[in-house]
Protein backbone atom coordinates (compact mmCIF):
# COMPACT_ATOMS: atom_id res chain seq x y z
CA UNK A 1 0.00 0.00 0.00
CA UNK A 2 2.69 2.50 0.70
CA UNK A 3 4.58 2.34 -2.57
CA UNK A 4 1.31 2.41 -4.30
CA UNK A 5 0.47 5.38 -2.69
CA UNK A 6 3.74 6.97 -3.41
CA UNK A 7 2.70 6.34 -6.93
CA UNK A 8 -0.13 8.30 -6.63
CA UNK A 9 1.47 11.32 -4.60
CA UNK A 10 3.96 11.72 -7.54
CA UNK A 11 1.54 12.14 -10.01
CA UNK A 12 2.78 9.19 -12.15
CA UNK A 13 0.43 6.50 -14.87
CA UNK A 14 -3.01 6.17 -14.43
CA UNK A 15 -2.85 2.84 -14.81
CA UNK A 16 -1.47 2.95 -10.54
CA UNK A 17 -4.74 4.95 -9.94
CA UNK A 18 -6.56 2.13 -11.26
CA UNK A 19 -4.43 -0.45 -8.75
CA UNK A 20 -5.64 0.85 -5.72
CA UNK A 21 -7.35 -1.64 -3.06
CA UNK A 22 -11.53 -1.10 -2.60
CA UNK A 23 -10.69 -1.75 1.14
CA UNK A 24 -9.84 2.02 1.90
CA UNK A 25 -12.96 3.19 4.47
CA UNK A 26 -13.85 6.96 4.85
CA UNK A 27 -12.82 7.94 8.18
CA UNK A 28 -14.79 9.51 10.77
CA UNK A 29 -15.64 12.82 10.30
CA UNK A 30 -13.58 14.37 13.31
CA UNK A 31 -11.21 13.26 15.37
CA UNK A 32 -9.02 14.56 18.50
CA UNK A 33 -5.50 16.77 17.30
CA UNK A 34 -3.10 14.80 18.47
CA UNK A 35 0.91 15.37 18.24
CA UNK A 36 3.02 13.17 16.46
CA UNK A 37 6.77 13.70 16.54
CA UNK A 38 8.43 13.01 12.89
CA UNK A 39 12.76 11.80 13.40
CA UNK A 40 15.26 11.14 11.08
CA UNK A 41 13.79 7.02 11.50
CA UNK A 42 10.70 7.98 10.25
CA UNK A 43 11.61 8.98 6.78
CA UNK A 44 12.48 6.58 4.38
CA UNK A 45 11.59 3.79 2.66
CA UNK A 46 10.15 1.74 5.47
CA UNK A 47 8.09 4.66 6.44
CA UNK A 48 5.89 5.87 7.80
CA UNK A 49 7.16 8.82 5.51
CA UNK A 50 8.12 7.88 2.03
CA UNK A 51 10.40 10.37 0.39
CA UNK A 52 9.88 10.61 -3.71
CA UNK A 53 13.05 8.24 -4.37
CA UNK A 54 11.54 5.34 -1.90
CA UNK A 55 9.53 4.41 -4.56
CA UNK A 56 11.10 2.24 -7.32
CA UNK A 57 8.86 3.40 -10.00
CA UNK A 58 10.84 7.00 -9.68
CA UNK A 59 13.99 5.33 -10.27
CA UNK A 60 15.93 7.71 -12.65
CA UNK A 61 13.84 10.87 -11.43
CA UNK A 62 16.34 13.07 -10.46
CA UNK A 63 14.95 13.94 -6.47
CA UNK A 64 16.38 16.79 -4.47
CA UNK A 65 16.32 16.91 -0.43
CA UNK A 66 14.16 15.32 1.72
CA UNK A 67 15.47 14.98 5.58
CA UNK A 68 14.50 15.62 8.55
CA UNK A 69 17.01 19.12 9.88
CA UNK A 70 18.35 20.53 12.87
CA UNK A 71 17.07 23.80 12.02
CA UNK A 72 15.32 25.11 14.54
CA UNK A 73 11.44 25.58 14.12
CA UNK A 74 8.74 28.37 15.78
CA UNK A 75 7.07 26.64 17.90
CA UNK A 76 8.98 24.07 19.69
CA UNK A 77 12.23 25.01 18.01
CA UNK A 78 13.16 20.93 17.68
CA UNK A 79 14.33 20.45 14.31
CA UNK A 80 12.16 20.68 11.01
CA UNK A 81 11.54 18.81 7.43
CA UNK A 82 13.82 20.26 4.79
CA UNK A 83 12.78 20.47 1.23
CA UNK A 84 15.02 21.51 -1.53
CA UNK A 85 15.69 21.17 -5.38
CA UNK A 86 19.32 22.16 -6.31
CA UNK A 87 18.32 23.43 -9.88
CA UNK A 88 20.04 21.97 -13.32
CA UNK A 89 19.60 18.26 -13.30
CA UNK A 90 20.38 17.97 -9.90
CA UNK A 91 17.01 17.56 -8.36
CA UNK A 92 13.51 18.28 -10.30
CA UNK A 93 11.13 17.65 -6.89
CA UNK A 94 11.30 17.12 -3.18
CA UNK A 95 8.47 15.68 -1.32
CA UNK A 96 7.97 13.67 1.62
CA UNK A 97 4.43 11.38 1.97
CA UNK A 98 2.65 9.95 4.57
CA UNK A 99 -0.53 7.73 4.06
CA UNK A 100 -3.65 7.38 6.34
CA UNK A 101 -4.59 4.32 6.81
CA UNK A 102 -8.03 4.75 5.30
CA UNK A 103 -9.69 7.72 3.42
CA UNK A 104 -10.65 10.85 5.01
CA UNK A 105 -13.51 12.82 3.21
CA UNK A 106 -12.76 16.27 2.47
CA UNK A 107 -15.32 17.44 4.51
CA UNK A 108 -13.44 15.77 7.78
CA UNK A 109 -10.54 17.11 6.93
CA UNK A 110 -11.32 20.84 6.25
CA UNK A 111 -13.11 20.54 9.58
CA UNK A 112 -9.77 20.14 11.65
CA UNK A 113 -7.39 22.39 11.68
CA UNK A 114 -5.06 22.17 8.46
CA UNK A 115 -2.41 24.59 8.77
CA UNK A 116 1.84 24.46 8.50
CA UNK A 117 4.95 26.49 9.00
CA UNK A 118 7.35 27.43 6.19
CA UNK A 119 10.94 28.66 5.93
CA UNK A 120 12.70 29.57 2.63
CA UNK A 121 16.50 30.24 2.77
CA UNK A 122 17.13 33.51 0.46
CA UNK A 123 20.21 32.18 -0.47
CA UNK A 124 20.12 28.97 -1.95
CA UNK A 125 16.86 29.78 -3.24
CA UNK A 126 16.10 31.63 -6.83
CA UNK A 127 14.28 35.00 -6.47
CA UNK A 128 11.85 33.92 -8.10
CA UNK A 129 10.90 31.03 -6.51
CA UNK A 130 10.31 31.86 -3.13
CA UNK A 131 6.85 33.08 -3.12
CA UNK A 132 5.84 29.47 -4.00
CA UNK A 133 7.65 27.92 -1.20
CA UNK A 134 6.88 24.10 -0.37
CA UNK A 135 3.45 23.25 0.10
CA UNK A 136 1.39 20.56 1.70
CA UNK A 137 -0.28 18.14 -0.70
CA UNK A 138 -3.42 15.98 -1.04
CA UNK A 139 -3.33 12.64 -3.07
CA UNK A 140 -7.15 11.97 -3.31
CA UNK A 141 -9.81 10.82 -4.94
CA UNK A 142 -13.31 12.72 -6.78
CA UNK A 143 -15.90 10.72 -8.00
CA UNK A 144 -13.35 8.11 -8.66
CA UNK A 145 -10.97 9.88 -10.41
CA UNK A 146 -7.58 10.40 -8.82
CA UNK A 147 -5.85 13.43 -8.29
CA UNK A 148 -3.10 15.82 -6.19
CA UNK A 149 -4.86 19.03 -4.27
CA UNK A 150 -1.76 21.50 -3.86
CA UNK A 151 -1.99 24.24 -1.53
CA UNK A 152 -1.15 27.92 -2.73
CA UNK A 153 1.10 29.72 -0.43
CA UNK A 154 1.49 32.47 -2.95
CA UNK A 155 -1.99 32.94 -3.17
CA UNK A 156 -2.44 33.00 0.62
CA UNK A 157 -1.69 35.05 3.68
CA UNK A 158 0.41 34.27 6.71
CA UNK A 159 -0.86 34.82 9.97
CA UNK A 160 0.67 37.86 10.37
CA UNK A 161 -1.23 39.09 7.03
CA UNK A 162 1.45 38.68 4.76
CA UNK A 163 1.05 37.30 1.02
CA UNK A 164 3.44 34.54 0.18
CA UNK A 165 6.43 33.48 1.28
CA UNK A 166 9.23 35.55 2.07
CA UNK A 167 12.58 34.70 2.33
CA UNK A 168 14.66 34.25 5.51
CA UNK A 169 11.77 34.38 7.94
CA UNK A 170 9.26 31.81 9.59
CA UNK A 171 5.37 31.87 8.24
CA UNK A 172 2.63 30.25 9.50
CA UNK A 173 -0.18 29.27 6.76
CA UNK A 174 -3.97 28.20 7.75
CA UNK A 175 -5.07 26.17 4.53
CA UNK A 176 -8.35 25.46 5.92
CA UNK A 177 -11.49 28.03 5.44
CA UNK A 178 -11.12 30.29 1.98
CA UNK A 179 -7.43 28.63 1.19
CA UNK A 180 -6.69 27.89 -2.22
CA UNK A 181 -6.36 24.16 -3.14
CA UNK A 182 -5.03 23.19 -7.51
CA UNK A 183 -6.35 20.29 -8.38
CA UNK A 184 -3.35 18.39 -10.62
CA UNK A 185 -6.50 16.81 -12.99
CA UNK A 186 -9.79 17.68 -13.87
CA UNK A 187 -12.34 16.25 -11.36
CA UNK A 188 -16.24 16.98 -11.61
CA UNK A 189 -16.86 20.81 -12.90
CA UNK A 190 -13.37 21.76 -11.66
CA UNK A 191 -10.96 22.39 -14.73
CA UNK A 192 -7.34 20.79 -13.76
CA UNK A 193 -4.87 23.66 -12.96
CA UNK A 194 -7.87 25.61 -10.91
CA UNK A 195 -7.97 27.12 -7.56
CA UNK A 196 -10.76 26.44 -5.19
CA UNK A 197 -11.63 26.50 -1.25
CA UNK A 198 -11.67 22.60 0.51
CA UNK A 199 -15.43 23.45 0.61
CA UNK A 200 -16.07 23.55 -2.49
CA UNK A 201 -14.73 19.87 -3.26
CA UNK A 202 -16.56 18.91 -0.46
CA UNK A 203 -19.28 19.76 -1.74
CA UNK A 204 -18.21 17.76 -5.57
CA UNK A 205 -16.49 15.01 -4.11
CA UNK A 206 -18.76 12.91 -2.02
CA UNK A 207 -19.31 10.04 -3.35
CA UNK A 208 -18.25 6.73 -1.33
CA UNK A 209 -14.82 6.39 -1.26
CA UNK A 210 -13.69 10.63 -1.91
CA UNK A 211 -11.56 12.05 -0.23
CA UNK A 212 -7.48 12.26 0.89
CA UNK A 213 -5.27 8.98 0.84
CA UNK A 214 -2.35 11.15 2.73
CA UNK A 215 -0.81 13.87 2.96
CA UNK A 216 2.80 15.04 1.57
CA UNK A 217 5.16 18.21 2.03
CA UNK A 218 6.22 18.99 -1.39
CA UNK A 219 8.55 21.24 -3.51
CA UNK A 220 7.74 21.07 -7.41
CA UNK A 221 9.05 21.43 -9.98
CA UNK A 222 9.93 25.34 -10.78
CA UNK A 223 9.64 25.01 -14.57
CA UNK A 224 12.88 26.72 -15.10
CA UNK A 225 15.57 23.43 -14.92
CA UNK A 226 17.93 26.38 -13.88
CA UNK A 227 16.40 27.12 -10.35
CA UNK A 228 16.74 26.62 -6.96
CA UNK A 229 14.29 26.17 -4.02
CA UNK A 230 15.68 25.90 -0.09
CA UNK A 231 12.60 25.31 2.55
CA UNK A 232 12.12 24.08 5.65
CA UNK A 233 8.14 23.02 6.83
CA UNK A 234 6.97 21.97 10.20
CA UNK A 235 3.90 21.36 12.36
CA UNK A 236 1.99 20.09 9.29
CA UNK A 237 -1.55 19.75 10.66
CA UNK A 238 -3.64 17.64 8.66
CA UNK A 239 -6.69 14.55 9.69
CA UNK A 240 -6.38 15.51 13.50
CA UNK A 241 -2.29 15.40 14.19
CA UNK A 242 0.24 18.17 14.26
CA UNK A 243 3.09 16.43 12.41
CA UNK A 244 6.31 17.56 14.33
CA UNK A 245 9.49 16.77 12.51
CA UNK A 246 12.15 16.99 15.20
CA UNK A 247 15.81 15.79 15.55
CA UNK A 248 16.24 13.34 19.11
CA UNK A 249 18.37 15.97 21.38
CA UNK A 250 17.80 19.17 23.20
CA UNK A 251 19.79 22.12 24.26
CA UNK A 252 20.38 23.45 27.53
CA UNK A 253 21.46 25.98 29.81
CA UNK A 254 23.69 26.48 32.99
CA UNK A 255 24.67 29.47 34.65
CA UNK A 256 28.04 29.98 36.18
CA UNK A 257 28.64 32.46 38.86
CA UNK A 258 30.64 34.10 41.28
CA UNK A 259 31.13 36.87 44.27
CA UNK A 260 33.10 39.51 42.95
CA UNK A 261 34.87 42.30 46.02
CA UNK A 262 33.52 43.46 48.72
CA UNK A 263 30.62 45.77 50.04
CA UNK A 264 28.65 46.08 52.91
CA UNK A 265 28.18 42.40 52.92
CA UNK A 266 31.30 40.15 52.45
CA UNK A 267 30.00 38.44 49.31
CA UNK A 268 27.48 36.08 47.37
CA UNK A 269 27.34 32.47 47.54
CA UNK A 270 27.99 30.61 44.31
CA UNK A 271 25.37 28.02 42.25
CA UNK A 272 28.32 25.65 41.93
CA UNK A 273 29.20 24.96 38.37
CA UNK A 274 27.74 23.16 35.72
CA UNK A 275 23.90 22.57 37.21
CA UNK A 276 21.81 23.25 33.91
CA UNK A 277 18.86 24.61 35.00
CA UNK A 278 18.94 23.60 39.21
CA UNK A 279 18.28 26.27 41.65
CA UNK A 280 20.62 27.72 44.12
CA UNK A 281 20.85 30.93 45.97
CA UNK A 282 22.41 33.99 45.22
CA UNK A 283 22.40 35.79 48.76
CA UNK A 284 24.48 38.55 50.31
CA UNK A 285 26.34 36.49 53.12
CA UNK A 286 29.78 34.54 53.40
CA UNK A 287 31.86 34.19 50.93
CA UNK A 288 31.73 30.77 49.11
CA UNK A 289 28.53 29.74 51.08
CA UNK A 290 27.19 26.09 50.16
CA UNK A 291 24.46 26.53 47.50
CA UNK A 292 21.28 26.67 49.15
CA UNK A 293 22.33 28.28 52.23
CA UNK A 294 20.73 31.65 53.22
CA UNK A 295 23.91 33.66 54.13
CA UNK A 296 23.65 36.60 56.58
CA UNK A 297 22.92 39.70 54.80
CA UNK A 298 19.29 42.21 55.56
CA UNK A 299 18.63 45.56 54.79
CA UNK A 300 22.82 46.75 55.16
CA UNK A 301 23.55 44.43 52.41
CA UNK A 302 24.77 44.73 49.38
CA UNK A 303 25.91 42.63 46.63
CA UNK A 304 28.41 41.95 43.56
CA UNK A 305 28.67 39.11 41.56
CA UNK A 306 29.99 38.09 37.84
CA UNK A 307 28.44 35.19 35.81
CA UNK A 308 28.16 33.67 32.61
CA UNK A 309 25.16 32.30 30.72
CA UNK A 310 25.85 29.28 28.69
CA UNK A 311 23.36 27.44 26.29
CA UNK A 312 24.39 24.49 24.29
CA UNK A 313 23.32 22.28 21.78
CA UNK A 314 24.57 19.03 21.64
CA UNK A 315 25.44 17.04 18.96
CA UNK A 316 22.53 15.48 17.20
CA UNK A 317 20.81 18.90 18.84
CA UNK A 318 18.65 21.59 17.09
CA UNK A 319 19.94 24.73 14.98
CA UNK A 320 19.26 27.71 16.35
CA UNK A 321 19.35 31.38 14.21
CA UNK A 322 19.95 34.52 15.22
CA UNK A 323 20.18 33.85 19.56
CA UNK A 324 19.94 36.49 21.83
CA UNK A 325 19.45 36.03 25.74
CA UNK A 326 16.42 37.06 28.47
CA UNK A 327 17.23 38.08 31.63
CA UNK A 328 15.02 38.06 34.42
CA UNK A 329 15.88 39.09 38.05
CA UNK A 330 13.81 38.37 40.92
CA UNK A 331 13.78 38.53 44.55
CA UNK A 332 11.21 38.06 47.06
CA UNK A 333 9.48 41.28 47.87
CA UNK A 334 10.06 42.70 44.71
CA UNK A 335 12.57 44.64 42.44
CA UNK A 336 12.78 48.48 41.04
CA UNK A 337 15.15 49.45 38.21
CA UNK A 338 16.80 51.45 40.74
CA UNK A 339 17.82 48.38 42.92
CA UNK A 340 20.10 46.52 40.24
CA UNK A 341 22.63 46.95 37.55
CA UNK A 342 23.63 44.54 35.08
CA UNK A 343 26.12 44.53 32.46
CA UNK A 344 26.53 41.77 29.76
CA UNK A 345 29.37 41.55 27.07
CA UNK A 346 30.93 44.38 28.63
CA UNK A 347 27.80 46.80 27.58
CA UNK A 348 25.44 48.56 30.21
CA UNK A 349 21.37 46.45 30.69
CA UNK A 350 18.39 48.28 30.28
CA UNK A 351 16.37 46.58 33.14
CA UNK A 352 12.52 46.97 32.96
CA UNK A 353 9.82 45.85 35.20
CA UNK A 354 7.90 42.67 34.61
CA UNK A 355 5.12 41.22 36.89
CA UNK A 356 5.67 40.21 40.32
CA UNK A 357 8.39 42.76 40.85
CA UNK A 358 10.93 41.34 38.60
CA UNK A 359 12.90 43.13 35.99
CA UNK A 360 14.02 42.01 32.49
CA UNK A 361 16.35 42.32 29.83
CA UNK A 362 17.11 41.72 26.27
CA UNK A 363 20.88 40.96 25.60
CA UNK A 364 21.73 40.45 21.40
CA UNK A 365 25.47 40.07 20.76
CA UNK A 366 27.55 43.14 18.83
CA UNK A 367 27.16 41.09 15.51
CA UNK A 368 24.63 37.71 14.76
CA UNK A 369 24.98 34.84 16.44
CA UNK A 370 23.69 31.22 15.18
CA UNK A 371 23.89 28.28 17.81
CA UNK A 372 24.33 25.00 15.73
CA UNK A 373 24.35 21.26 17.00
CA UNK A 374 28.20 20.68 19.05
CA UNK A 375 27.88 24.50 19.82
CA UNK A 376 27.65 26.84 22.58
CA UNK A 377 26.27 30.35 22.69
CA UNK A 378 27.69 32.34 26.08
CA UNK A 379 26.89 35.68 27.21
CA UNK A 380 28.95 37.30 30.74
CA UNK A 381 27.43 39.27 32.86
CA UNK A 382 27.94 41.14 36.09
CA UNK A 383 25.70 42.34 38.61
CA UNK A 384 26.16 44.89 41.64
CA UNK A 385 22.93 45.37 44.06
CA UNK A 386 21.67 48.45 45.49
CA UNK A 387 21.10 48.74 49.45
CA UNK A 388 17.72 47.96 49.39
CA UNK A 389 18.14 45.06 47.50
CA UNK A 390 19.53 43.22 49.44
CA UNK A 391 18.38 39.87 49.96
CA UNK A 392 17.91 36.42 47.86
CA UNK A 393 18.24 37.16 44.21
CA UNK A 394 16.92 35.08 41.49
CA UNK A 395 18.48 34.81 37.67
CA UNK A 396 16.78 33.16 35.03
CA UNK A 397 18.22 33.53 31.31
CA UNK A 398 16.32 32.13 28.14
CA UNK A 399 17.98 31.18 25.01
CA UNK A 400 16.26 33.87 22.09
CA UNK A 401 16.31 33.06 18.74
CA UNK A 402 14.57 34.06 15.49
CA UNK A 403 10.80 32.18 15.19
CA UNK A 404 8.29 33.63 13.39
CA UNK A 405 9.99 36.74 14.57
CA UNK A 406 13.61 37.69 15.43
CA UNK A 407 14.25 36.98 19.29
CA UNK A 408 11.28 34.74 19.77
CA UNK A 409 11.38 32.92 23.19
CA UNK A 410 12.48 29.22 22.70
CA UNK A 411 12.01 27.54 25.90
CA UNK A 412 15.17 26.99 27.17
CA UNK A 413 16.21 28.03 30.36
CA UNK A 414 18.70 28.09 33.03
CA UNK A 415 18.59 29.39 36.73
CA UNK A 416 20.53 30.46 39.09
CA UNK A 417 19.43 31.31 42.85
CA UNK A 418 16.08 31.85 44.10
CA UNK A 419 13.86 34.49 45.13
Amino acid sequence: MPRLAARLAASLTTAAVLAVPAVLAPAPASAAVVHQRVTAGDLGPQGPWLRLQDDPSNAGRPAGVQEVSPFADPVRFNGSLHLSVAGAAQAQQAQAAHYFNRVAPFRAIGGNPLSYDLYVRGWTSTPSAVAGGANPQLPAFCRGAFTTLSFQPQLATDAQGRTGAVADTWRHFDAGGAALWRTSRAIGSFAAGSDHPLSDYATTCDAAGDGAIGVIANVGRLGDPGASLDTYVDNLTVNGTVYDFTVARTATGRIDVAATGTSTAPGVASTGAGVANTPGVLAPGTKGATPGGGGGGGNGSTCSLEGVITFSSPSGGPYYSSVGTRLVLSRRGGLAPADVTVTANGDPVTLTEGPGGTLAATVTPSTTVDLGPGGTYRTPFALTCARAAAGRLSVTAELLAQGYEPLQQTGVTATAGRA
